[in-house]
């Protein structure tokens, strides 16, 4: 356990401790010492607050030593995505243009993590703005793949999904609008769960749009589900927060009564032959335990494409394009597109966007 303790799950973290077999202390040891061996060829960080880090530990490890009154992630390591605000630091979005700003507060999902008493020991990795599936842009460099590091880790949340994949941190918030957990998770062989609208708090202005969640990132789906149910639950800032809680399980038992909707392409993407044939495989798995597989034809077409990308330049890009005018010559060529888009796009095309099913 003790080589491989960076890897350690958050359940059996919890576990150790309360057994007073294991001290944050020690695990925050372990993710640090793991990060110093590999951030520097992996990228993932855009911010490190060890030191502090190992102080809040310390008084964590002294909480379970006096207390059974514990919250439910007592002196874990949880690194935050540098779009999210954390108070009294940095948070530029990823961007040249943000970089000087310090976050007067914490952001919603950042609030709830921190009073469920996780520790944040580290910032991750976006893309600019969250205007790409990519992660890196003119502030910061690419995320390479802990995998393969030829590769960049998808985006948004890709400094999250490389930390996740290699040791550097125990959990990790992520905000997906089309794919930005849910890409670096399968990019980096991790777990990432977009929740339903509603279920977590989304910070303004981004909280009025039906596309943009925030949501938990862990190696394992219990992992997952404890991060997620340590965010979910109505915020007063966020009206369109839902007031009832969902609490998820951290194993499936049985799973007859689950129906599943299995598309490979969604109607008409190209799909590696190799990432098919890993999908039916997982289908199949899921099938064999008593879950009930549908396939889907022709889910969607390229319209549906091009509603998301009218929706998406109509809000992201429009939010983008507020800033090209006096700082295009330091922002990334992505972000510029997504702003031009934002440009383009008529008010009647995101009426349009609406509509398509």
């Amino acid at each position: 356990m003790t080589e491989d303790l960076h890897y350690l799950s958050a359940a059996d973290a919890l576990r150790l401790f309360r057994g007073k077999e294991l001290s944050p202390v020690e695990l925050m040891q372990a993710i640090i010492a793991r990060a110093d061996a590999v951030e520097g060829r992996l990228g993932a960080f855009t911010q490190t607050y060890f030191e502090e880090a190992l102080e809040q530990a310390k008084q964590a490890e002294s909480k379970y030593a006096k207390t059974d009154a514990l919250r439910p992630l007592e002196g874990l390591p949880v690194a935050i995505k540098e779009d999210k605000g954390v108070k009294g630091r940095p948070t530029s979005a990823g961007s040249i243009v943000f970089r000087d700003g310090i976050a007067a507060a914490d952001a919603l999902p950042v609030e709830r993590i921190r009073d469920a008493g996780a520790i944040i020991h580290a910032r991750t990795n976006v893309c600019e703005m969250g205007a790409a599936a990519i992660t890196g842009g003119r502030l910061f460099p690419p995320t390479r793949n802990p995998w393969n590091p030829d590769f960049n880790s998808g985006g948004s949340s890709g400094g999250a999904g490389a930390a996740l994949a290699a040791g550097t941190t125990t959990l990790a918030n992520g905000s997906d609008y089309c794919g930005s957990i849910r890409i670096p998770a399968s990019a980096c062989g991790v777990v990432g769960y977009k929740p339903p609208r509603g279920r977590n708090p989304v910070s303004p202005f981004f909280n009025i749009d039906w596309y943009d969640h925030d949501g938990p990132m862990a190696r394992t789906v219990a992992d997952c589900a404890l991060l997620q149910n340590a965010m979910t639950g109505h915020h007063p800032a966020d009206p369109f927060s839902l007031r009832e809680s969902v609490t998820l399980p951290d194993r499936f038992d049985d799973i007859s009564r689950l129906r599943i909707g299995l598309s490979i392409d969604l109607g008409y993407f190209e799909v590696d032959a190799e990432v098919a044939g890993n999908t039916r495989e997982a289908a199949d798995r899921l099938k064999d335990l008593g879950a009930i597989d549908e396939e889907v034809e022709d889910a969607w077409t390229p319209d549906t494409l091009n509603a998301f990308r009218n929706h998406s330049a109509g809000v992201f890009g429009s939010w983008v394009a507020d800033y090209i005018e006096a700082n295009s010559d330091v922002m990334s060529g992505y972000a510029i597109a997504l702003a031009e888009d934002g440009l383009r796009v008529t008010a009647k095309d995101f009426l349009d966007s609406m509509d398509v099913e």
